[in-house]
């Protein structure tokens, strides 16, 4: 009895190491995942970051000449009716 729980302890032993070792292998490949997973993240945040200042450059320039073209046809229309020769 006492040889067969020192082989089963021996056994144990070495299934424990194992599952060690599987283990840290899996938590190695989770912590390369996740670093990759975070370069991706900041890459996409970059990108977006880029493209919402080159919209909103978009949409400045829009709101610019709208300002622009609604100060001129105010003018253009301010002129004649303030004249009284518009009919």
């Amino acid at each position: 009895l006492s040889m067969m729980q020192k082989r089963m302890h021996k056994a144990f032993e070495k299934y424990l190491k194992q599952r060690s070792l599987h283990s840290q292998a899996e938590l190695d490949r989770c912590q390369a995942l996740s670093k990759e997973t975070y370069q991706k993240m900041k890459t996409a945040e970059e990108k977006l970051s880029e493209e919402i200042g080159l919209i909103s450059e978009f949409l400045e320039s829009l709101t610019d000449e709208s300002a622009a073209t609604n100060d001129a046809g105010v003018k253009a229309q301010a002129g004649p009716d303030a004249a009284g020769s518009n009919e």
